[in-house]
């Protein structure tokens, strides 16, 4: 994979800083037929740093089963400011495929301190009702939606606790001391997702007792809602610190 990163930036200016694989396998529930999402930002290179005009902030590229996805450090460092959760995950990721940032562990780690717990749990609850959407309309009844859906809800709880969710998911069911209803059926259709394709329907069975328990599980975590952490001033500075000493490494 960092032959395919090294290659993709041999024709364009800007400069790779980090990537890292997101998605099914940075979770650990990988179907055979997923896909490599790989995710990460880069710098703009000196030129278009200093130009007048505005340049993309944003490098997308599908070439097959390679998906990749690049922020520019302004938009990527925007998107953490405001405690995005998609962007938390990138940063904590375990498959690393490409890190040329210096004292990355530390800035990492003061990132992660000052995150805002109430940002993360309106992040998985949105993601499962937007799931749930999907299955009670019948427009997408499958093992992977079902999963997925019940990963944001667990998340959302852990949120609650004012706990960071585990990415992998075994880490993430050993969070919790209880098998309830939600986590039974997340283990279930974990192992139903692992062995089929992406696109394998849930047997007709057993939908209405799935959307039942996720629906159920999401109304408990409604009044739940965890307060704003405000440590935005701390990560502004934490981030404005990182940003103005890797522009002098590159640029000066």
């Amino acid at each position: 994979m960092r032959q395919e990163i090294d290659n993709l930036f041999k024709d364009i200016d800007e400069i790779p800083l980090f990537y890292i694989e997101s998605g099914s396998r940075l979770w650990g529930i990988a179907s055979p037929d997923s896909d490599y999402d790989v995710r990460g930002f880069h710098l703009q290179s000196k030129k278009q740093y200093f130009d007048f005009k505005k340049h993309r902030d944003i490098i997308e590229v599908m070439d097959g089963d390679f998906d990749f996805v690049s922020y520019d450090i302004d938009k990527m460092f925007g998107l953490l400011l405001k405690s995005n959760p998609t962007v938390f995950e990138w940063i904590r990721a375990n498959i690393i495929y490409f890190n040329e940032l210096p004292d990355w562990t530390n800035f990492r780690q003061d990132v992660i301190t000052n995150f805002d717990f109430k940002a993360l749990f309106h992040h998985y609850i949105s993601l499962a009702k937007g799931n749930i959407n999907l299955m009670e309309t019948g427009k997408k009844f499958t093992y992977k939606t079902a999963f997925y859906c019940i990963r944001g809800l667990l998340s959302a709880d852990l949120a609650t606790r004012q706990i960071i969710p585990e990415l992998l998911i075994d880490d993430l069911f050993k969070q919790f001391d209880n098998d309830n209803d939600v986590l039974k059926i997340a283990k279930e259709t974990l192992d139903r997702k692992k062995s089929q394709k992406e696109k394998e329907e849930v047997i007709e069975s057993d939908k209405q007792k799935i959307l039942n328990a996720i629906k159920e599980f999401t109304s408990q975590l409604a009044p739940k809602e965890p307060n704003s952490s405000n440590k935005r001033q701390k990560l502004e500075s934490v981030l404005t610190d990182y940003s103005f000493n890797l522009k002098m490494k590159f640029y000066v």
